[in-house]
């Protein structure tokens, strides 16, 4: 059962008591990524979550790395399009190290000038590594191409030049407006007290002081997109985009996973089966849902040899009518019902999982379901809502298609 706490300066607290574990995972919820930054400070947000790692008015860039791993810990964390999240897990006994740590990095960055000219270079490495993954290049070029013209299109990391335009200054005032208590939520999961660990918490970060906040989630138009991008790969890589739902259709979200799973989001599914193992034109080939607030959209992704693309691309096109004139069947669904059942109580046995889900759904949604009320909620879709979700999202008038490889300029799919 989940317990829930709001400090006086407006700072969230949810945990979760599990004392029969010996370990905890923590993590810091700040409600900014990249679809709120504008095209001249692109990659911000992911640049901040670098620059907070650098070191402290307590500690040093090492200290950080050090005070955890000495403990055996883990310490980390990730940017994404709607927030952003720092996170630890250690033993139970460890805790207030990974609080105190984490509260430093949030209260005391230093944002030496220094730190911020060689990070850029950091970052700019990491875009290079991402831009040499096929597979990576065609959703980023994807989802530029089907959200053109808004922030849900930006590359997470930013672009060459925006990395080389963000200045201290910005990066100073993009994290005091953003990064307060009132835009945040910690999260905790494991073996601890939730009152005690609420008093270690506010002790920590009680000189966080509150701001008002200002942030505003336009919504993204799905925009028909055909993108080719050249690149010297032994495969091509094909990623197709279709308009889906938006994160708090909570009914309808539940629907789509049930569908994602039984199209090609497991390797039993449709795409899999029939393209992979019946044909034998792929290695990789599946499906996965983002689902965003206001909008979100269903990507379908394969690697294959030139030669195989365009039997690929029509095998996933004749899937896709297939499920809008046919739908699923009856016994689909209640296989897949159980399947998502299955995987989402094995994924409840890590404390690291437990916390993304409960520290994200208070940080986006303002509310968490418990076990039972997710597992009811999946119990619960029926056929009616699967058929309207397949009629809104399996729509070939809305589709972005991305290839990725050699010699592909000229293709026409």
């Amino acid at each position: 059962m989940y317990k829930t706490h709001v400090l006086d300066n407006g700072l969230t607290i949810i945990g979760e008591e599990i004392p029969y574990l010996k370990s905890i995972a923590l993590g810091v919820w700040i409600n900014a990524g990249s679809r709120i930054e504008d095209e001249k400070i692109s990659g911000i947000s992911h640049f901040i979550e670098h620059m907070l790692f650098k070191g402290t008015k307590n500690r040093t860039s090492k200290d950080i790395a050090n005070e955890i791993d000495n403990l055996g810990g883990q310490i980390n964390a990730f940017t994404s399009k709607e927030c952003t999240c720092y996170y630890v897990k250690l033993l139970d006994s460890h805790i207030n190290k990974g609080i105190d740590i984490l509260s430093d990095m949030m209260l005391n960055p230093l944002f030496n000038q220094t730190d911020i000219d060689k990070e850029r270079l950091v970052i700019l490495e990491e875009l290079k590594m991402y831009e040499d993954s096929p597979e990576d290049l065609a959703y980023d070029l994807l989802s530029e191409g089907i959200y053109k013209g808004h922030s849900l299109g930006y590359n997470i990391i930013g672009t060459e030049k925006s990395l080389f335009d963000i200045n201290k200054k910005e990066i100073e005032e993009y994290f005091g407006n953003y990064y307060v208590p009132n835009n945040s939520v910690i999260s905790i999961c494991g073996n601890f007290n939730f009152e005690e660990i609420v008093k270690e918490i506010e002790d920590k970060f009680k000189s966080w002081n509150k701001k008002e906040v200002d942030i505003n989630f336009t919504k993204a138009d799905f925009k028909n997109t055909y993108i080719t991008k050249n690149k010297d790969t032994e495969q091509v890589n094909l990623a197709i985009g279709l308009e889906a739902i938006a994160s708090e259709e909570t009914e309808e979200a539940y629907a789509l996973a049930i569908i994602n799973t039984i199209f090609g989001g497991s390797i039993s599914s449709r795409l899999f089966q029939k393209i992979r193992e019946e044909e034998g034109l792929v290695y990789s080939i599946y499906s996965s849902q983002s689902l965003y607030r206001q909008c979100g959209e269903l990507g379908i992704f394969a690697s294959m040899s030139n030669e195989n693309l365009e039997e690929v691309y029509n095998l996933v096109i004749e899937e896709i009518k297939d499920l809008k004139n046919n739908y699923l069947s009856d016994e689909e669904i209640r296989l897949t019902k159980e399947q998502l059942k299955g995987s989402y109580m094995l994924g409840l046995e890590s404390t690291s999982s437990r916390m993304m889900a409960i520290g994200k759904a208070m940080l986006l949604n303002k509310k968490v379901r418990n076990s039972d009320e997710i597992l009811k909620s999946i119990d619960n879709i029926d056929r009616e809502t699967i058929k309207k979700v397949i009629d809104k999202v399996f729509n070939l008038d809305k589709i972005g298609v991305c290839i990725v490889g050699r010699d592909v300029e000229n293709i026409k799919l």
